[in-house]
This record gives structure tokens, C-alpha cells and sequence, in this order.
């Protein structure tokens, strides 16, 4: 062990310390801490040193450093040699507790303040070699400079980021040069009037060393954007608090979204309000005409009005079940398959229902499953003759679960399976069936899934791939 003073000047080093750097131990005595210390260390070390004189009580740090006797230092034997070496600083009394000491009865003239006279303690290390350290950094700032994303270093000070460094990405983003930025607060440049309570909110959870995740509005050199943040707090052992931003610009994605919503909305509103209009009048005319053509032309009228009806239905659902944005969860396919079936049986008396089923089939999906499978199971009744037979496999294949619905009908229009499970521009989608099937490569595909399609011998199957979620996995 060693013990230094306010100034920094080693006023004891143990035979044990002293020997680690090939040295006298009388030597030691009087030179600066800073002498031994590695070239780059010594901040560290210093920030250290001063983070324990700060502490209100009792506290120990720790730091990685290197150290020597220095070109000049009182060597012993061959040249002086650098070790890699953990310290821990602590505040230090000597050993009668009424004044600093080194143990075994000197006593040291220091100030009233316990904490301005440190000992330290060697430990071997218990992080990677320097080498090591240097290589991780060459390989973060590899990462930091060639991400997309913004990334902001920066130090908590007061209750203010103040920018340490931004890497490119930031500058492209938000449209500031680095050196405008650097050393200023990061909230001036970027955080919009009415975000201040928010951002200072963030800024406390990384001083308290907590991450933040969060959609935020901020502000850029061309207007407010929106983002992804995500905020990582980390130390560098000399009592101060820094942390990293990264925001990713999500700004084209949201306001998509929200267009599509709102059109969505508009456009289901006001087509089924229309369309039930039009299917009453149409009504209305077969009740007053005597005339068959008019007559005729009413009832195509009608069963049209009721197909938009039926399409608008369908893409209600359709977004109900996208905008479920609740985490995947473990349901049993083949109670699912069951609750999907039995309600058809009725509906659609003439059909034909097999069933190949497990005891149980846990998968990883949700009750969107149910959603994603009864949009199958319809397009295997609606668009075939009234006798289809619907056959249902449900088994276990290595790590996941597979779903086979096949029927003895026509098959998918190739205008809809092209678009949905090949290569094919989406097109016009007819009779709505293709919506259903969109939703159910959507629900599948997001819980990490696969959807196919295959015509063979007069029986069409669509085959759901679902990952299981029982121990097998």
C-alpha cells in the first residue's frame, strides 16, 4: 500500500508497493503519485483521488492504471518496471485514530479533515489488460463515427449534458457542427421549450446511473423531428456521471403511420355510412318496380353494396389486429384451431371439417393467432362451394410449430398469393379474401413466423410456421 497527501505527494509506500515497482521504499517518499503513473492514467487517477477527499463520509474508489518507477526513480535491480495494477483509494487515519499515520506510529502533519490524506491498496486486476482497453476503444469509436444514428457523449454537470462528443451521424441528423456543440449544454441545442421538464427528467436518470428509452420531439437545425432515444448512462471511476444519447429519426415512419390511420378511419366510415345508404335504396327500388330488369339491376346493386361492406369489415379487423401492439405471449394452437372451428361448423353446415390435431401445441404468438387463422379458415369456406372440405394439420417440426389449412376448392386467386406470398407487385386485391391473407402474413411474420402458400392435386394449403414456446426451443 502507499499513502499520499492533499498535494499528492506519497508520504508512505510499504516494502510490498515499493518492490511491485522494482524501488526503494525510503525513495518513494516525498515524489509526486503523478511520477508513476502511466502516461493517460493520471486523470483517472486524480479524479479518483479527489472524488474520495469529496465523499461526506467513509467511501472507497477504485481505478485502473499503470505504473512505474519513473526513467528517473530510484530502480533496484534491472530497469524500473510498469505494472498493471487496480487501486483502492480510501480515506486514512493512522493507527492511534487521533492522527494520520502510517501504521506503526509515525504520524503525519495533515489538515482537521480526514479526507485529505488517502491511502490506496494494490489489488491485482479484475478488468482486461490495458492492451485490451486500448483495443475496445479503437473498436467503439470505430462504431461511434460510422453508426447512422446520432450519438452524443456528454458529462452530467449540475443537472446539465454537457457535449464530451458527437460523432457524424449527430451532425447529419440534427445539422450541428461538433465544434458548436462540444463543451456546451447538449439540452440548448436540441430539447424544444415544452420538452424541458422531459429532458431534465432523463438527465436526473442518467446521474442516477438509470437508462431511458422513449418516442421524444426534438428540435434540429431545419425543424423538430421525432425520435427513438435511448439513453445509457456509464462512470469512468472518478466521480463524475456521463452517459451516452442515441437518437434514431423516426420521424417519416410515425407520420406515415398516422396518415394511414387517419385514412383508414375516414375512408371505413364513410364508405360503410355510403354503401348503407345505397344497399337501403337499392332495397327500396325492388320493393316499388314490377320491372325484372330493374329489378335485376336493384339486387346486383345490393350484392355489390354488401361485398364493399363485407371489404370494409374486413379491414377494420385488419387494423384492430395491427394496431394491438401488446408483446407476443404463449397460446395453445390447438385449442385455438378448436375456438376458430367449432363457431364455422354451424355457419357453414354443408362443410366438411378435418382435423389433425395434437393434445396441445404451445407457439408463440398471441391471441392475434385466432385473428390470423380464422382469416384462413374463412377463405377456405367463402370463396369455394358450399360441400369444401377444410382440413387442418397442427404439428411439431424441430424447433417450431407448423399450421396446414388446405381445402378441396378452386385455390387463391394467383392475382392475390402472387402479391402476398411471391415477388408480385401488390395489386388490386378482389373480393377482399387477399386483405384477410395480408393480415395473416403480418401477424405470423411478426412474431417471428413464416407464411406459404401451395397449390397440389386439386387441394390448396396455407401453412403457418410458428415458433414453439415450450422447452424445445
Amino acid at each position: 500500500m502507499f499513502v499520499v497527501d492533499a498535494a499528492g505527494t506519497v508520504i508512505h509506500a510499504s516494502d510490498e508497493f515499493a518492490a511491485q515497482l522494482g524501488a526503494d521504499a525510503a525513495a518513494l517518499r516525498g515524489r509526486p503519485l503523478s511520477d508513476f503513473v502511466g502516461d493517460g492514467d493520471w486523470p483517472d487517477v486524480r479524479g479518483t483521488l479527489d472524488a474520495v477527499r469529496r465523499a461526506s463520509g467513509w467511501e472507497s474508489r477504485r481505478c485502473r492504471c499503470r505504473l512505474s518507477a519513473g526513467d528517473d526513480g530510484p530502480a533496484v535491480g534491472d530497469a524500473p518496471a510498469e505494472i498493471d495494477i487496480e487501486l483502492e483509494f480510501a480515506p486514512y487515519r493512522g493507527g492511534d485514530g487521533g492522527g494520520y499515520g502510517d501504521g506503526d506510529g509515525d504520524r503525519f502533519d495533515s489538515d482537521s479533515d480526514a479526507n485529505r490524506v488517502v491511502g490506496a491498496v494494490c489489488r491485482e486486476p479484475s478488468e482486461p489488460t490495458t492492451a485490451r482497453l486500448h483495443t475496445e476503444r479503437d473498436r467503439f469509436d470505430h462504431l461511434f463515427d460510422l453508426i447512422d444514428d446520432a450519438v452524443i457523449e456528454f458529462e452530467i454537470v449540475g443537472i446539465e449534458p454537457v457535449v464530451r462528443a458527437v460523432n457524424p451521424g449527430f451532425e447529419t441528423v440534427f445539422g450541428y457542427d461538433a465544434d458548436e456543440v462540444r463543451g456546451e449544454s447538449l439540452n440548448d441545442f436540441i430539447v424544444p421549450p415544452d420538452a424541458d421538464d422531459e429532458a431534465v427528467d432523463f438527465d436526473q436518470r442518467t446521474a442516477d446511473g438509470k437508462a431511458n428509452h422513449a418516442v421524444v420531439t426534438r428540435q434540429t437545425a431545419w425543424g423538430r423531428r421525432e425520435f427513438l432515444y435511448r439513453g445509457i448512462p456509464y462512470s469512468r471511476g472518478d466521480g463524475k456521471q456521463y452517459g451516452f444519447s442515441i437518437y434514431s429519426d423516426i420521424t417519416s415512419q410515425r407520420r406515415a403511420r398516422e396518415h394511414l390511420q387517419v385514412l383508414q378511419r375516414v375512408l371505413r366510415h364513410n364508405l360503410r355510412n355510403e354503401m348503407n345508404v345505397v344497399l337501403g335504396m337499392a332495397e327500396e327500388i325492388r320493393e316499388a318496380t314490377a320491372d325484372s330488369h330493374v329489378d335485376h339491376a336493384a339486387a346486383r346493386i345490393a350484392a355489390h353494396t354488401e361485398t364493399l361492406l363485407r371489404v370494409s369489415e374486413k379491414a377494420r379487423t385488419a387494423a384492430a389486429v395491427l394496431d394491438d401492439q401488446r408483446p407476443d405471449e404463449v397460446v395453445d394452437a390447438t385449442e385455438t384451431v378448436r375456438a376458430v372451428v367449432e363457431p364455422r361448423r354451424t355457419r357453414f353446415p354443408a362443410a366438411s371439417f378435418d382435423l389433425d390435431l395434437p393434445p396441445s401445441l404451445p407457439v408463440s404468438v398471441g391471441p392475434k393467432l385466432a385473428q390470423a387463422l380464422a382469416n384462413v379458415v374463412e377463405n377456405a369456406l367463402e370463396h369455394t362451394p358450399e360441400d369444401v372440405t377444410v382440413r387442418i394439420e397442427a404439428k411439431r417440426c424441430e424447433n417450431d410449430a407448423t399450421l396446414r389449412v388446405s381445402d378441396d376448392g378452386d385455390g387463391i386467386p394467383e392475382i392475390e398469393w402472387a402479391a402476398v406470398f411471391g415477388d408480385e407487385d401488390i395489386t388490386q386485391l378482389s373480393h377482399g379474401s387477399g386483405l384477410g391473407l395480408w393480415v395473416v402474413k403480418w401477424v405470423v411474420e411478426s412474431a417471428g413466423g413464416r407464411v406459404d402458400y401451395d397449390r397440389r392435386d386439386g387441394w390448396s394449403t396455407v401453412q403457418l410456421t410458428l415458433p414453439l414456446a415450450d422447452g424445445s426451443r
